[in-house]
């Protein structure tokens, strides 16, 4: 079996966007982060304004924690959906593959983007994200957690329609989500991850929408093979699955009872569906893709294709939970 040079994991970065996001107010330095705006007794009773890749703190247990935050402008009353984005390894300064889209999409369907920045101050032991999460070591969680509460005092976001997007070490960290908080996130949708064959905890309260796309001709994240995390690098995650495994795994886990399959030269698009709470795991196998995020899919755009899949599924909320 062999073992994937983890070293260059998280350094081989994706080609991104040819236009990068405005940063902040254009009449504020780049790169000055900013709190949300003060509480509103009832953000639904107010329009949204467009807010474009602006960078912004919340505390999450007395630790700032940061994202850019790309928000629609909507009339009063209109519930937005929300999407967290997971960059891959060492890439949280960058641009998020096809991110200008996204937010031109999110103004379009009326949705609020937040693109998660990694704590900086972590080991190469610890990792970017924590994977295989353990009762001790939940910040990520939390910080996911707290994005969508703190958002949701300053915009009308929609509860039953969270969703969260990862590439790469990202895209490992989105199954966390689906996981760990499957009670609150309705999908997740992701490129060139994978999970821990042993999760640590992996429990569904609900029903979670999966779509997992992925090169076949991934040299980082293998398709086709386990593998083991480099010695000293990302402890106590364990061995990491194939490709196949992992969305059997997530089929098996939702009582999917159908699967439909459908093959071409250049992808194979595989669907488990009649699953647990009418959600469906989805699957593109990309024959001639490496780890670089693709433009499109099947003559789809990414960011349309993700969008589509995620938008079909919505979360009956826990009135107990805001």
């Amino acid at each position: 079996m062999r073992k994937p040079a983890i070293a260059l994991l998280f350094g081989l970065l994706l080609v991104v966007g040819t236009t990068n996001g405005c940063l902040g107010d254009p009449s504020s330095d780049q790169g000055s982060a900013s709190e949300l705006n003060p509480s509103l007794e009832d953000p639904c009773l107010s329009p949204s304004l467009s807010v474009l890749q602006e960078e912004t703190i919340i505390s999450v247990q007395g630790q700032d924690r940061t994202f850019r935050l790309s928000v629609p402008s909507s009339e009063a009353g209109t519930e937005l959906a929300l999407i967290i984005v997971f960059h891959g390894g060492t890439d949280s300064q960058e641009d998020f593959a096809q991110q200008e889209q996204f937010d031109q999409l999110g103004e379009q369907e009326k949705f609020i983007m937040a693109y998660a920045i990694a704590d900086q101050e972590r080991t190469a032991a610890e990792g970017e994200w924590y994977l295989n999460t353990a009762a001790t070591s939940r910040d990520d969680n939390n910080f996911s957690e707290a994005i969508v509460d703190e958002l949701s005092t300053a915009y009308c976001v929609d509860q039953t329609r969270l969703y969260a997007i990862g590439y790469s070490l990202g895209a490992m960290f989105t199954y966390e989500i689906a996981c760990q908080i499957n009670h609150r996130f309705a999908a997740v949708a992701s490129f060139a991850g994978t999970m821990p064959v042993s999760p640590e905890s992996c429990d569904l309260s609900s029903g979670i929408g999966v779509m997992h796309i992925h090169g076949k001709l991934d040299y980082i994240i293998y398709y086709h093979s386990d593998w083991e995390w480099k010695e000293g690098e990302h402890e106590g995650v364990g061995t990491m699955s194939e490709v196949p495994a992992l969305i059997d795994y997530w089929a098996d886990k939702s009582d999917c009872q159908a699967t439909s399959e459908d093959s071409s030269l250049f992808v194979e698009h595989i669907v488990h569906n009649d699953c647990v709470d009418d959600i469906r795991i989805e699957h593109y196998g990309l024959e001639l893709n490496d780890h670089n995020w693709p433009n499109e899919i099947d003559g789809t755009p990414t960011y349309d294709l993700m969008w589509e899949f995620l938008s079909d599924f919505d979360r009956e909320q826990d009135p107990s939970i805001l």
